[in-house]
């Protein structure tokens, strides 16, 4: 029963100290008597009820009806209170003091849910208007703060750290992430160096993309994985869901073969069945046993990946330092800066060098590992932030003039409450009060919107954005939403605001008989705003112009071969085809004479690496060019001679591959043009040699024919490449090219029924070349872009033409007495007409100027994101200043006709 007075008498310090020291004890005994009574009366939630009167009379902030009923209720006779109700003193604006503030709170917003309700129309377009800016923003924070802001999920991610092989004549003495790629892998055996030398990492673990086919089942199927050893799951520090992770015993040459599977692979392949463990699983023709199950938020390297495996012996125990493929993170000791740690595996760098003296020129770099998995994403995604929030600042302009209209229609209420004792402060608060309850709406929509769209909008980001996957719409994203949707709403009412705090009762008798006198002075700030709206709408729309023509040159820059009606087959034989390579050159003989049998195929090529498909390989490479042997790292793909035909690359000059270079004739190769410029810009290369010098091939050989350049990414140019022949240089993977007369879907069943009619444990993956070039990073995401500030752009051009015929609506309205009277004295309805547009397009010149300028301030920010255009293009910039001009005097025109329709009869009977 005590805890009735002590709630109580937190709620009474509400109420003005005068009433509270006067009544405050007979209101804690009533309230507790009442409760005393509903008890002994048996009511289920007695409590609850008095609470509940006690909070609703605590915040009105006034007991006397209540207290009156109360008085004259039989049930409380014996129990009356003698406390009364006094009137109490002064103004009723200003009563209270500080001390009232939550009353006023709670009164102002039940005024301003009254005033929106009585103008539906206002509420609903503001409200969507402000869901939308909200919703926008509340999507593309959500998404900063995942890829940007929030942590990696590991424990002590920022410990955690990519570890590169470093060429300073390559990436300069010092390297930034931006610079780094596979060029920089490392050999098994540098990784082992560095583990066993660096005492500042605590932990190292090397691993590499690659995949596995799994055979057992009905179709053999091609599994994403990793090779990884026990160092990867040391220093990410993520324990194994079921089972073990490896440990490094798992790392011995001659240790058995492991698994580890994905939390997605378990459930989709196995069923979450945990007598997994211990189960034998072919791959790729090797047996691997199953030794645990990571959790379902363990997404390392990609998201995609299904499986880790322990690396073979063959890998351990490779000798050669000079050509990597691995990819190493550690883990830094505790309390130890990156920067400390460079210098720490700088001296390791050093001592390597001395035992080994090829490593002399190269050294070892350290970079944050979400610095490495975040890469260039973020430029763009803060550019597309600072779109939404251009955007948002548009729509709070938008409701900041609608509440200045309102503001001036009620001046007359505003002078009256100032007449009656209102101070500025509560004019001004009631006004912020309605500005806030509308933006709270507008946030509630917007986070609906938000999480509406959240799925189609994930679907929509291109493969290249990482951590995509734990975008969600968390906690993170309520308090998000709420503080955007507060900060809106003070943003758009703070003006309206000043203005009701200026209101004088002079003014509004003043513009009692003349409405359009000081609506002129009024109508600039609406107009300002209006202008402000234009210059933002313009900067959108200009971005989104130059984004549009970008991607027009994008994909229409020459590629260097054709990709229509090209299908592709990436084709990974198991390890039976693996022990000769003659074994494989006749598999791959058999499935091109099959697939070229396929009625609608022209030709059959294939290749070892192609452009879109993957597959990169940069080997140390001599060349024999005009100034003597050089040594250089170089791009090269094994092909059949066939492929130049099915990819139409053209020949330059010499010859191209043919069937007559074969093992027993001398090694040859074709290069492309810009391996010829670089090396013999003023020569002929044919005749001259190169060599790859890796192990088991580091002969040298002829260049026999020039081919023209081919784009691996529609964004870089060509880099220098050479072209080996698959009949000398026998591979057990292989990309086969089919150059179709039809449509090539229609091909796909054919050629996977050719290839599992040679062996069915084979997965038979086919895909359209113009596929794979519309999917790849470099067009997807500029796509993306185009897609998300094309959308936005459109939204602010609407918003700020609503905003300029509000503006022009309203002036005609503010002035409709002045035009009635112009038209009685003679002037024309084209004049009028002409004085309205006129106005129109005044404002949106200056703001076209304005996002002119705009535009030009950003350029250096916008040229990241363009191809082969300027971001201060003529054409493209015209023709978006005559669009929005256009819009402007469309927005225009339905007020300056609506000024013609003013009855000067009526206007002269008003004056």
């Amino acid at each position: 029963m005590s805890r009735v007075p002590f709630f109580y008498r937190l709620l009474v310090r509400f109420f003005p100290s005068h009433f509270r020291r006067e009544f405050g004890r007979d209101m804690e005994q009533f309230y507790a008597d009442r409760l005393r009574e509903a008890q002994s009366g048996g009511r289920p939630g007695a409590a609850l009820s008095q609470w509940s009167h006690a909070a609703f009379d605590s915040a009105r902030n006034g007991m006397s009806e209540r207290a009156a009923a109360l008085r004259a209720s039989p049930a409380s006779t014996h129990n009356a209170p003698r406390w009364k109700p006094r009137a109490p003193s002064g103004p009723p604006e200003r009563r209270g003091g500080w001390r009232s503030l939550p009353t006023h709170v709670f009164a102002d917003t039940r005024h301003s849910v009254r005033l929106l309700a009585k103008k539906p129309g206002f509420a609903l377009s503001a409200i969507v208007t402000l869901g939308l800016g909200i919703g926008a923003s509340t999507l593309m924070l959500s998404v900063v703060d995942t890829v940007l802001l929030k942590p990696l999920p590991y424990p002590d991610s920022e410990q955690l750290v990519g570890v590169y092989r470093i060429d300073p004549e390559v990436t300069g003495p010092s390297p930034t992430v931006s610079r780094l790629s596979t060029l920089f892998a490392v050999p098994y055996e540098v990784f082992e160096d560095w583990r066993d030398m660096s005492p500042v990492l605590e932990s190292a673990g090397a691993y590499h993309t690659s995949s596995a086919t799994l055979t057992g089942g009905d179709r053999a199927e091609r599994l994403s994985g990793a090779g990884v050893t026990s160092g990867v799951f040391t220093a990410l520090d993520i324990p194994a869901a079921l089972g073990r992770r490896f440990i490094p015993a798992d790392d011995e040459v001659g240790a058995p073969s492991l698994v580890v599977l994905s939390h997605g692979l378990w459930q989709d392949q196995f069923g979450a069945d945990p007598g997994v463990l211990g189960r034998q699983l072919s791959l790729s023709g090797v047996q691997y046993t199953v030794v645990g199950v990571m959790p379902q938020e363990f997404r390392f390297p990609f998201a995609r990946t299904q499986l880790w495996m322990t690396f073979s012996d063959q890998r351990k125990t490779s000798p050669v330092r000079n050509s990597g493929y691995l990819q190493v993170i550690a883990r830094i000791r505790s309390g130890v800066g990156l920067e400390q740690a460079q210098r720490e595996v700088d001296a390791v760098a050093q001592r390597i060098g001395e035992v080994h003296p090829a490593e002399v020129e190269h050294g070892i770099g350290l970079f944050s590992y979400k610095d490495l998995v975040v890469g260039s994403t973020g430029v763009g995604l803060l550019i597309l932030l600072g779109a939404v929030g251009l955007v948002l600042i548009i729509a709070c302009a938008n409701i900041a003039n609608l509440l200045l209209v309102r503001a001036t229609e009620r001046r007359r209420e505003l002078g009256i409450r100032q007449a009656l004792g209102a101070g500025r402060f509560r004019l001004m608060a009631q006004h912020l009060n309605e500005s806030v309850v509308l933006s709270l709406a507008g946030g509630l929509t917007g986070l609906i919107i938000a999480v509406a769209t959240r799925g189609p909008f994930i679907n929509a980001v291109p493969g290249g954005v990482p951590r995509a996957g734990e975008i969600a719409v968390d906690y993170r994203v309520f308090v998000i939403a709420a503080g955007i949707s507060v900060l809106t709403g003070l943003l758009a009412g703070v003006l309206p605001a000043l203005r009701a705090g200026r209101t004088a009762v002079v003014d509004v008798l003043q513009d009692g008989g003349r409405g359009f006198v000081g609506g002129r002075r009024r109508n600039r700030t609406n107009a300002a705003l209006v202008v402000s709206e234009i210059a933002l709408a313009f900067v959108l729309l200009a971005v989104a112009g130059l984004l549009v023509k970008s991607f027009s040159r994008l994909t229409s820059v020459e590629r260097g071969f054709e990709a229509a009606g090209v299908l592709v087959m990436p084709v990974t034989l198991p390890t039976q085809y693996r022990q000769s390579p003659v074994d494989a050159y006749v598999f791959f003989e058999e499935l091109g004479d099959r697939l070229a049998a396929i009625p609608g195929v022209e030709e059959v090529g294939g290749a070892s690496q192609m452009p879109f498909v993957g597959g990169m390989s940069f080997p140390p490479t001599s060349i024999e060019a005009s100034s003597g042997i050089v040594e250089d790292i170089h791009h090269f793909s094994v092909v059949t001679p066939e492929y130049f035909g099915a990819m139409n690359i053209p020949t330059v000059s010499g010859r191209l591959l043919t069937a007559a270079d074969r093992w027993s004739t001398d090694p040859v190769i074709v290069i492309n043009e810009a391996m010829a410029r670089k090396y013999w810009p003023e020569e002929n290369p044919l005749g001259r040699r190169v060599r790859r010098d890796i192990a088991g091939d580091s002969i040298w050989r002829t260049v026999v024919g020039v081919v023209g350049d081919v784009r691996w990414n529609m964004d870089q140019e060509a880099f220098p490449d050479y072209y080996i022949p698959y009949a000398q240089n026998s591979l057990w993977f292989h990309t086969m090219v089919l150059k179709t007369a039809i449509e090539p879907t229609a091909i796909i069943p054919a050629a996977r029924e050719a290839l599992w009619a040679i062996n069915g444990d084979i997965p038979a993956r086919v895909w359209v070349l113009e596929d794979l070039i519309d999917q790849s990073a470099s067009v997807a995401g500029p796509r993306f872009g185009i897609y998300v500030l094309g959308s936005l752009s459109a939204l602010a051009a609407i918003l700020a033409v609503l905003g300029v015929y509000g503006v022009l609506a309203y002036a005609v309205e503010q002035r409709a007495n002045e035009i009635g009277i112009r038209i009685a004295l003679g002037a024309g309805t084209r004049n009028v007409v002409r004085a309205v547009l006129q106005r129109g397009l005044i404002m949106a010149g200056v703001g076209v100027g304005i996002g002119l300028g705009i535009a030009v301030a950003i350029s250096r920010i916008t040229s990241a994101m363009l191809y082969e255009v300027s971001p201060t293009d003529p054409v493209t910039l015209t023709i978006v200043g005559l669009l929005v001009a256009g819009a402007a005097l469309i927005a225009s025109y339905i007020p300056a006709r609506r000024a013609t329709k003013v009855d000067p009869v009526e206007a002269l009977r008003m004056e």
